[in-house]
């Protein structure tokens, strides 16, 4: 039985890829800083341990021998100031290769979960480097792989980008704009017409898997799709799947921000068996029906459980 350690076990992403893993016979150590979010996991092959890292060692509590541990923690939001917080992304890089300098006494192979967010712009300044939190990710990364070449664990880079779907609680756009367009609020969009990539949680998590299973080592994978639709290509199809009678204005709200796909591909291996499957008006729904039935109003029969609807209202009405 293949044995894993899941770092934000708690999480959306964590949470899923740690369920993918328990129901592929995996025994999995989950890690979070709150314990109450890995209570779900009903599993004898699934041990939890609430810590708080760096300063609790996962040596002290792991005694087998790991076949991989995914690194999924980082502390803060994906949104707002968070982004630029030199003090906490600089947190973040330390925290993780101190988790890593650990992992080498019993884990055999060390996944870092990267971000698209590396390969930010700034449209004014496209040759440099933009979003801290990305920045932070890719030296986290260097810094993790120096570690394993060091210690000789096995590694690999995986990049992932715009996670949405059931069981995210979080504002991040697909969620707010699906919200507004279930509620008939006002949207004002950017432009749209670059590449933005969207993972549905199914296709990160196996890719994710795939990455532990038919990796190569010292190999950067990006979970995403071959092919990259533009923003407004997808709110389009957003829109005829969940309000076919409405039409959407683009251009009314400005972005000097863009990701460069082409510079995550020119640094991922091409050879990465995986695809994703997930069909994205299908994913759409699913994800729109389950907001619906967990966190918005009893207007589309749920219940109140999270302050996404009240945000959005606001930004409405203020719009």
């Amino acid at each position: 039985m293949n044995t894993a350690v899941v770092t934000g076990a708690g999480g959306f992403i964590g949470g899923a890829l740690t369920q993918r893993l328990l129901d592929g016979g995996y025994k999995v150590y989950g890690v979070d800083v709150n314990g109450e979010y890995m209570r779900r996991f009903a599993s004898e092959r699934f041990i939890p341990i609430e810590a708080n890292l760096p300063k609790t060692k996962l040596s002290d509590y792991i005694t087998d021998s790991v076949d991989v541990l995914f690194y999924l923690s980082w502390g803060g939001s994906l949104g707002g100031k968070d982004l630029y917080d030199v003090n906490l992304q600089m947190n973040n890089v330390a925290v993780a290769a101190t988790v890593c300098e650990d992992a080498a006494r019993f884990v055999k192979r060390f996944i870092f979960a990267s971000s698209s967010y590396e390969a930010m712009k700034n449209e004014r300044r496209p040759q440099h480097p933009f979003n801290i939190y990305g920045i932070a990710k890719r030296a986290a990364a260097d810094i993790c792989a120096s570690v394993c070449v060091r210690t000789g664990m096995e590694y690999n880079k995986v990049i992932l980008t715009n996670t949405y779907g059931v069981g995210d609680r979080s504002k991040k756009a697909v969620n707010t704009i699906i919200t507004a367009m279930l509620n008939e609020s006002s949207l004002k969009l950017v432009k749209g017409d670059k590449p933005n990539d969207w993972m549905y949680i199914d296709d990160t998590v196996s890719g994710l898997a795939a990455a532990a299973e038919r990796g190569v080592s010292f190999e950067t994978y990006y979970i995403g799709h071959k092919e990259i639709s533009t923003f407004k290509e997808k709110i389009l199809s957003m829109g005829e799947t969940l309000c076919p009678k409405r039409t959407f204005t683009f251009g009314e709200m400005s972005e000097e921000t863009y990701i460069d796909y082409n510079e995550i591909r020119r640094g991922s291996n091409d050879d990465f068996t995986f695809e994703c499957t997930a069909d994205f008006k299908e994913s759409i729904i699913k994800t729109a029906n389950w907001l619906k039935s967990e966190m918005i109003p009893e207007k589309f029969g749920g219940g109140v459980k999270h302050n996404l609807y009240a945000s959005v209202r606001r930004k409405a009405v203020a719009a």
